[in-house]
């Protein structure tokens, strides 16, 4: 029923939207201070729509919005509306609630999200985005704020009980099993003629591949002798899928990739296998928390936005193109 409803709203305000456009034709530019949205009184100007639009133009690769269809046009519009709708209530809850976070938590998540760029290559990133540092370091913080006022008013009232959990283990039980998984011990240099005299010095045993590992492969194992430890099929590089289908105690070819050149030895191996409940629970905790914390946040969303005052000025929004 609830989708239903939820549908009906959707086409309602898209053949308002349209009927609006079709019976009035754009009429001369709209000032930046031209009130389009009013949300409990919290006036949206225009200059907000635009910026909005300017990204759901970017994320579907509208160059001209004059180059869409009229239905087109009220679709991303409706987007438009209903993301500016929902992120000025969340920014009042979060007032209401006097919702904050720490200021160390913030500067760790800035940072955090920064790792792995080199020198000045962040900042090239959300400048080719058009964003600003101060516009980029804000959404960070408004995330923040937005999963403490998720997980106080929604997230930490829902739970599931050790009945709940079992139930839907032997309903869905063929869903949960591991993969098989291998232990290997891995070299990697640089050169084909460096793995090629390591090879060499396996096939006369006089050294191990441990021993080998340790002296001459460039990855952060190499110091343990290599030891990957287990992993799955999908965990590693596709390159590597063929470790597999060694036998145990087998070393692989020369394999290439753009990071060098590898060896891999196979030392364990443990066969695809059903997962019991014990070893599940944690995993079935997760996927039955996640869609009741889901469900319970679209009702929560529902009942905020029922209890609020929102206007649009459709005359203002027709002429924004």
């Amino acid at each position: 029923m609830r989708s239903y409803l939820k549908l009906f709203l959707i086409v309602s305000v898209i053949s308002l939207l349209s009927s609006c456009f079709n019976n009035n034709p754009p009429g001369g530019e709209v000032a930046n201070d031209a009130v389009v949205l009013k949300v409990n009184d919290e006036k949206i100007t225009a200059k907000q729509f635009d910026k909005v639009l300017g990204a759901q133009k970017k994320i579907f690769r509208v160059q001209n919005l004059e180059e869409l269809k009229p239905e087109e046009l009220v679709w991303i519009k409706t987007r438009v509306l209903d993301e500016l709708i929902r992120n000025t209530l969340i920014l009042q809850e979060i007032a209401k609630e006097n919702i904050s976070i720490e200021q160390n938590v913030l500067e760790s998540t800035l940072k955090k999200a920064r790792e792995g760029y080199l020198e000045g290559a962040f900042e090239k990133t959300l400048d080719m985005r058009g964003i600003s540092i101060a516009d980029w370091e804000k959404s960070i913080e408004r995330k923040l704020l937005t999963n403490e006022l998720i997980h106080q008013q929604v997230n930490s009232k829902v739970s599931v009980g050790d009945k709940e959990l079992r139930e839907y283990f032997d309903k869905n039980n063929k869903d949960f099993h591991k993969k098989e998984q291998v232990r290997a011990l891995h070299i990697m240099v640089e050169s084909e003629e460096e793995i090629r005299e390591i090879q060499k010095e396996l096939s006369s045993k006089q050294k191990t591949f441990p021993a080998l590992a340790m002296e001459y492969s460039l990855g952060p194992e190499g110091a343990q002798g290599g030891d990957l430890g287990y992993f799955e099929a999908g965990q590693m590089p596709e390159e590597f899928d063929d470790v597999f289908k060694l036998k145990i105690n087998k070393v692989s070819g020369i394999i290439k990739t753009p990071y060098g050149f590898h060896l891999f030895k196979v030392v364990d191996k443990i066969e695809e296998r059903k997962m019991d409940f014990e070893e599940s629970k944690s995993r079935v905790k997760k996927i039955l928390l996640q869609h009741l914390q889901d469900q319970a946040f679209q009702e929560w969303f529902l009942k905020l936005k029922q209890d609020s005052k929102i206007e649009i000025e459709y005359e203002t929004l027709e002429k924004i193109n």
